[in-house]
């Protein structure tokens, strides 16, 4: 069934490919810019665009969507306080927005090691990340609203072109690589495989076709 999906930082290197391959399917993508300056590029692709922010309330950019992809991120340049406002916050207000708003699916892009007592050396980050995926996994618990979630935790990213050859681990602990290119696909791909849902797992590039890769998932 087509789908209209809110994709959550559209503009960033993961979001434009995850636009771009909703746009070649059956699904009709949103884009969620924060500025007018990055509409072009959408424009161009005949994708059409919502201004919000994550720091503040965006149910105006969810309303009437039926998905939501999560693909933000504070960036590396940015500061702890940045990452908490965007990685933590801002994706549970995203996720809270998207249920109390209609929407039923939910694919949440995390990170290997994203953890809520994360020790590692970019803790601040894994931490605001594993918080996040941590509600989404057990908003149930808080609030009436539900969500068909899917978190995937991507290893380390390249811009290798796309195989769609991956592995996928539900322990998610590895260190692998992971094409960006692979990963909006998998995110995409998501939205239309049952199996994904209620499931968190790490995505990186192997020798598996993608979808047989998510549909074999338990």
């Amino acid at each position: 069934m087509a789908m209209k999906v809110l994709v959550i930082g559209a503009n960033g290197n993961t979001g434009k490919r995850v636009v771009r391959r909703l746009k070649e399917g059956p699904h009709e993508p949103l884009a969620m810019i924060r500025s007018v300056s990055q509409r072009e590029t959408f424009d161009a692709l005949g994708v059409p665009t919502v201004l919000a922010d994550l720091e503040y309330p965006i149910d105006h950019a969810v309303h009437g969507c039926d998905a939501v992809i999560f693909a933000a991120g504070s960036g590396s340049k940015t500061g702890k306080d940045k990452t908490v406002l965007i990685d933590h916050i801002g994706a549970i207000r995203s996720m809270v927005a998207a249920a109390v708003n209609g929407a039923t699916r939910y694919v949440m892009l995390s990170s290997v090691g994203s953890e809520p007592n994360s020790d590692s050396k970019i803790r601040h980050y894994h931490r605001a990340k594993g918080n996040a995926d941590a509600f989404l996994q057990g908003m149930h618990e808080v609030m009436p609203e539900q969500l068909d979630w899917t978190v995937v935790c991507p290893a380390g990213l390249t811009d290798e072109p796309a195989t769609e050859l991956v592995a996928i681990d539900t322990d998610v602990t590895g260190n692998h690589r992971t094409s960006r290119e692979n990963l909006a696909a998998a995110l995409v791909a998501c939205l239309d495989e049952p199996k994904t849902i209620g499931k968190r797992f790490e995505l990186y590039d192997g020798n598996t076709p993608l979808r047989e890769a998510l549909a074999a998932l338990v």
